[in-house]
């Protein structure tokens, strides 16, 4: 459900080796998600999340890690005064990523 809700190319970018990529594709996702909250749609901003965190923060490959980060992050400010709601789904993933091994997952 949360890939027909962002778009194929901008999930591609999200797991792009280029940083500049990455953070243009979480500016899409921050606005798909801000237009998702406005319409009170939780199950397929659940549905968004879920997919950050499946296919992207667990993924063996760094650059699909970093994507799924700076995702999640997209996410939580598009949610803005929502945030709260979705919290625990999101917070988990990130915690996890402190104790990846990958040497500048933070570029």
């Amino acid at each position: 459900m949360a890939d027909a809700v962002i778009p194929a190319s901008v999930l591609r970018s999200l797991a792009d080796k280029l940083y500049e990529k990455r953070k243009n594709a979480a500016l899409e996702v921050e606005g798909v998600v801000k237009q998702l909250a406005l319409a009170g749609d939780h199950d397929k901003i659940s549905a968004v999340i879920n997919l950050l965190t499946t296919e992207f923060t667990y993924s063996p490959q760094a650059n699909h890690r970093k994507g799924g980060l700076i995702g999640l992050a997209a996410v939580t400010v598009g949610l803005t005064s929502e945030a709260a709601q979705h919290l625990e789904q999101i917070v988990s993933p990130v915690v996890n990523s402190f104790s990846d091994q990958e040497s500048g997952l933070h570029k």
